[in-house]
C-alpha cells in the first residue's frame, strides 16, 4: 500500500482455527517473511471473519437501478476477483452509456454482457476455496495442482484477464 503500509490477507479454515492460539502458529512453515508480516502486524489490526458463499441473483436489475460488485455476484475472497469486478462492472455500464442514455436498456445489456465472465469468476473461486480447505490429503492435492500445465494456467489466467464488451 506503500514504503510502509502493507496489506496481507489469509484464508484459514474455520475447523483449524480453534486449534492454534496465534495467527502465525498456522503459518509456521511458510517463508520466514510471512511469519515477520504477522508478527509485525498488531492484534488489534487481524481481523477474522467467517465467509459467508451466497447464491448468486438472477437479476441485477430493476427500473432504473442496477447492482454491480458484490452486491450483484457476490464472490468469495478466493482469486482475490471482488473489486476487479466492480471496477469491469463500472467500466461496461460507462462505455454503454456512452452509446445509449436509457438506463433500463443499459442495465440489460451489461447484465448480458457481464453475466458469463462473473459465473466463471465466482464458481471458479468458490472451487479454489473448497479444494484449498481440504483437511486431508493436503500433499496429495498440492502435487496434482503442480502437475496442470502451463497453458492450462494460462488460459484461466486469460479468461479473468479478458474483457468483452
Amino acid at each position: 500500500m506503500s514504503d510502509k503500509k502493507v496489506y496481507w490477507y489469509a484464508c484459514i479454515n474455520e475447523k483449524s482455527f480453534g486449534k492454534y492460539l496465534q495467527v502465525a502458529d498456522i503459518f509456521y512453515d511458510f517463508a520466514p517473511i510471512v511469519l515477520q508480516l504477522i508478527e509485525a502486524t498488531s492484534q488489534d489490526n487481524i481481523i477474522c471473519n467467517t465467509i459467508s458463499d451466497l447464491t448468486p441473483i438472477p437479476k441485477w436489475y430493476t427500473e432504473n437501478l442496477c447492482l454491480i460488485g458484490d452486491a450483484a455476484h457476490a464472490t468469495t475472497p478466493n482469486m482475490g476477483q471482488g473489486a476487479c469486478q466492480a471496477i469491469e462492472d463500472a467500466y461496461i455500464i460507462g462505455k454503454l452509456l456512452e452509446k445509449n442514455q436509457d438506463f433500463n436498456a443499459i442495465f440489460k445489456a451489461f447484465q448480458s454482457i457481464r453475466r458469463k465472465k462473473v459465473n466463471y469468476i465466482v464458481s471458479t473461486s468458490h472451487t479454489i476455496g473448497k479444494v484449498s480447505q481440504w483437511e486431508k490429503g493436503n500433499s496429495i492435492r498440492n502435487f496434482l495442482m503442480g502437475l496442470i500445465p502451463e497453458s492450462i494456467n494460462q488460459k484461466m489466467a486469460k479468461k479473468i484477464i479478458e474483457l468483452e464488451m
